[in-house]
This record gives C-alpha cells, structure tokens and sequence, in this order.
C-alpha cells in the first residue's frame, strides 16, 4: 500500500491536541537532546558518512562572551547552497570549527522566493502565500507586494528598532516587475543593492545593478563577475555604517548556470557528486511519481558530474565573501560584536533517488541545508541536532536588537538553543510545503517535478503526504537516506501522531504553529484523541481558536 486517503482534523480535536501537549510535556524532555555536541559526546552528533550535516570529531570551544555582546549581524544567505557541496569546499567546511552547526536547519519551501518570504515574515508558505518565483503561479516579487508584505517585514521591524539595514545581492525573485520605477527601493532598507536583470542576474556577467537607487551596467571583464562586484558593495557599506546594523548579504551563487570566477577554473576537477546509497538508487516501496523513473545512464552522470564541479567553483564564492566580510569586520573593529550567519536558501539534489537535478522535493538534500552562527557567545565546533527552521532567522534577529516581533510569526527563537540551554518543549517537527508547482519562465522550472506536498520532518521521521493521496514514510534513525517507504509497515499509532502534528501544522498561524511544532510525533506512543474525517479545508484555514500560548519571540537577548 503506497498512500493513504486524507484525513483532517476538526478544530475541536487540534484543542484537544492542545491540552495533551501540556498535559504531557513533561514527557517531551527525554526527547530533547542537549544542544551542544559537547554535552551529548561526539558519538551522538550525526556524523558526516551519515548525514553530511556536521564533521567527525569537533572539538568544542566555550563561547567568548555572550549573545549580549551581538550589536550587529550579518547574515550570508547561498541561492540552491546543499550540505554536499558545502562539505567538498573545504573553505567552508572549516567554519564548522568556528561556530555553531545547526545540523536540522529545515526550510520552509525548497524554492527561493518562498523559502525568502518565510525568512522575511516568519511565516510558513500557507500562511505568507508567496508559492513559487513567478506571478502566474501565486509566487515572486509581484505577489510578495500586492499582498503588502513589503511594508511588513524583517528589514521594517529592524528599521523601527534604530537599526541600519541592508541587502546586498538577490532579493525577490521578479523585481522590479511592478515596482514605481526601476531603481526603487523596498521599505525597510537604509542601504540596497539588487539586480535588475532578472533571471539573466544568474549568468554572472551582462547584468544591471540597482546600487543604493543608481543603475549600473556591468559586462563580462573578469571584474564584472557579479558576487566579486556585492562583495566589493559590501565592504564599502560595511567600512562606513555605525552600529547597530543588520546587512543581508544575498549570493546568486551557486545556483544554475553555476559561473564561477576564471581563478577558479582548474579546482574541484577530480570531484563528483557523492556516492551516496541514495545515489541513483530504486528504492523500496517508491510512490508513483517516483517508481517510474529509470536509473541514470553512465554518460547522464557524467554529464551531472561536470555540472556539480561547476557547481563546486561557483560555491568557492560564498566562501570568498565570508573571508572579505568577516575581514573587513576585522578592519573596522566590529569581529568581537557582529554575529554572521552563513545559511541557504535550499538545498540541491543531484542524481538521489534517480533525479538527476534540482530541488522542490521533501527530500534532505533539498530541505535540510547548512547553517552556521558565528560570533560572540557562539561555541565553536558546537552543534545543534535540533529541529529548527527558516521561520526561526527573523524572531532571533529582531530579538538580538530588541526589536518587535508581529504576533503572526511561526518562528521561534533560537537564542536559547545558542546558549547551550535545553529547552523543553522544543519544537518536536518542521515543516516544509511545496503547494504550486513551477512553469516555463520559472528559473527553477522542471518538467518533471515532485507533486505539490505537505512534509513533517523530525531528528527521527520524515513523513510527506502528497496532494495525489500518496504518503511516504523514512525512519531517519535506520534510513538516513530516505530510500525505505514504511510507511505501510509502521505503527499505525505513530503513523496517526505524525499525520496528527502535520495536520496541526499546515493548518497553524501564529502561536498554533508553537504548539503544532512540539506536538508528539512517533518518539512515544502517547494517546490521542479521536480522529473525525471532515472536508477537506485550505492550506491557509485557520485553528485559531485553539489555546494560544504566550508569544516569547518579542524579548531580546539577555
């Protein structure tokens, strides 16, 4: 049996949910591992043959300082940056020594725009509604504004604080499109450098830049290449701006085409994509859209090969911004008070499960992806192993500076995990949505696609339920490659946990989704309440009459 017919919940029922939580949270601390890889031995953090998410054998420094010591951040957000090629850059692989690895960093869509509007808002897909990069299917820049989300956002909460703020690099995808003029400037920013030339901003060269709300064109010398270009944009922002201030740094890189700068031509020749027993594999149980596809041809993977050393040279460049940023930090005293933030927007799969290249699936390649904090009161050599999110970055942001949160955000923050405290309930679960498939014109399109999803992933499960009916099913514990579909042999009653907190999920707003997101999800068999098969509803409907908790993301740092 491959699927299952949808069941929902009625809001009667996630109340209910509501009070086990509570009632069993105590429960919940045996399944809360301690933050840091330290506390847990070096036998217990995922290891690189298993996971790809953190190295052997760390050895873990204490903080200097204290959160409280962070007047500043930077973060650094990769365009389609996954684990794998993350760790065959040893440039990078070598921050994991300098901060903290979250090793569960799930996104909320593996697809840019959205999984960027849940970074700005906080909010799961369902919830902010930007579904894919284009206009014509309910996503990009155009829908981000008409749904006034511009005014209304990260950068505007920190503006409101005193905080400097600034992007430089990609923003959403289509701007301008609709924009009062070609060199506007979104609300919120002090400082703002994008490209104005769409999907050709991917090439590298022959671009236009928006640069502070003067346009400038750029060719194809070998100084034109574009993150070379933000990277000096960058420095030249950081060389002048007072504290405290908050600057997004957004890389095109290594995103298809994949161009990378002529240094890099002669790297990476003898890498190819990891052989891992995902890597074009048939795996067991596979649902329909994925039971029919053949296996990869010697010359489809020699080909994909070839790209994914492009691919290698082009992620060279997030390495080269992160060493001038934190130099430049260094050159005007700012490295002892500045948090960077090295993260992606999705991840990237490449020849898993017989897909040859992409992202959009449920799939860790695709929506687990690296992330690493750095500064003050951050460990070094640290990890993380709990479940966090994209909907995390802004409340923990706007905390470090005080600033106010909406009461509508998903996120939590992730201050306390970075302190090394354990927190209980943590959230048990993530989300991740796929609710639109691309088309032609979308940079991201594919042909063949995943289906549109709702998944839940934990440190333990990924459970994925498909808008066709079909549900899949990985013991992540005994399947770290998400080749065995259980789902028809698993515990029924883990099964109904799972699809419990998933229907909580994707139906949550606000301060529902912190209590969906702790819900009991197959790590103890816990009674649940009874489950009434109703109409189907909309991914936006509202259980807002479920008890809300009181909202934690507005207290800054201490």
């Amino acid at each position: 049996m491959h699927g299952r017919k949808r069941i929902e919940l009625t809001t009667a029922t996630l109340v209910t949910i509501g009070i086990v939580i509570a009632v069993f949270a105590l429960i919940l601390v045996g399944t809360t591992k301690a933050a840091r890889a330290g506390e847990s031995g070096p036998d217990t953090a995922p290891s690189a043959e298993t996971s790809g998410n953190t190295p052997m054998n760390l050895e873990v420094q204490a903080a200097e300082g204290s959160l409280s010591d962070i007047k500043n951040v930077v973060m650094i957000l990769a365009d389609d940056l996954d684990w794998a090629a993350f760790n065959q850059v040893p440039r990078l692989a070598a921050l994991k020594k300098e901060g903290t690895t979250l090793s569960n960093f799930v996104v909320t869509n593996s697809l840019c725009c959205p999984s960027r509007t849940s970074f700005m808002r906080s909010q799961y897909v369902h919830n902010h509604r930007v579904l894919t990069n284009v206009k014509a299917t309910g996503g990009g820049w155009e829908t981000f504004a008409a749904r006034g989300l511009e005014k209304d956002c990260l950068p505007t909460w920190l503006n409101k604080a005193g905080v400097n703020t600034s992007l430089i690099g990609k923003y959403l995808n289509g701007f301008p499109n609709g924009t009062p003029a070609i060199n506007y400037i979104p609300p919120g920013y002090d400082y703002f450098v994008t490209s104005t030339s769409k999907n050709q901003a991917y090439q590298g060269f022959d671009y236009t830049l928006n640069e502070n709300g003067t346009l400038k064109d750029y060719g194809r010398k070998s100084s034109d290449f574009m993150n070379a270009v933000l990277v000096k944009n960058a420095t030249a922002y950081l060389k002048s701006v007072k504290a405290p201030f908050f600057m997004e740094f957004a890389s095109y890189n290594p995103h298809t085409p994949a161009p990378f700068e002529a240094k890099y031509a002669k790297t990476h020749t003898t890498d190819v994509i990891p052989r891992t027993p995902a890597f074009n594999t048939i795996g067991t149980n596979e649902l329909g859209w994925l039971a029919g596809r053949e296996t990869l041809t010697a010359k489809r993977i020699s080909n994909l090969d070839r790209l994914w050393q492009k691919r290698l040279r082009s992620t060279e460049s997030i390495a080269d911004t992160y060493e001038a940023l934190q130099a430049q930090l260094k050159a005007t005293g700012h490295s002892d008070d500045t948090l960077i933030i090295l993260t992606s927007d999705n991840g990237y799969h490449a020849g898993v499960h017989r897909l040859a290249t992409g992202k959009q699936t449920a799939y860790k390649e695709d929506a687990v992806v690296p992330a690493i904090f750095i500064g003050p009161g951050i460990a070094k050599g640290a990890v993380i192993s709990q479940i966090t999110s994209m909907v995390d970055l802004g409340p923990t942001i706007s905390s470090i500076f005080g600033a106010k949160t909406p009461s509508y955000i998903d996120g939590r923050n992730l201050a306390p995990l970075l302190r090394g405290e354990t927190q209980t309930p943590w959230r048990t679960a993530a989300l991740t949505e796929n609710l639109a498939r691309t088309t032609p014109g979308d940079p991201d399109y594919s042909p063949d696609a995943v289906p549109p999803f709702h998944a839940l992933r934990s440190e333990n499960w990924l459970y994925v339920e498909y808008f066709n009916g079909d549900v899949e099913l990985y013991d992540l514990k005994t399947d770290p490659f998400e080749m065995n579909n259980v789902q028809a042999s698993t515990n029924p009653a883990i099964v109904a946990q799972l699809h419990a907190q998933l229907q909580a999920l994707q139906n949550c707003k606000g301060a529902t989704c912190r209590l969906a997101d702790a819900m009991p999800n197959g790590t103890s068999i816990l009674p649940l309440p009874q489950i009434t098969a109703v109409p189907s509803t909309s991914p936006s409907a509202s259980v807002s009459s479920t008890p809300l908790p009181s909202a934690s993301a507005t207290t800054p740092v201490q």
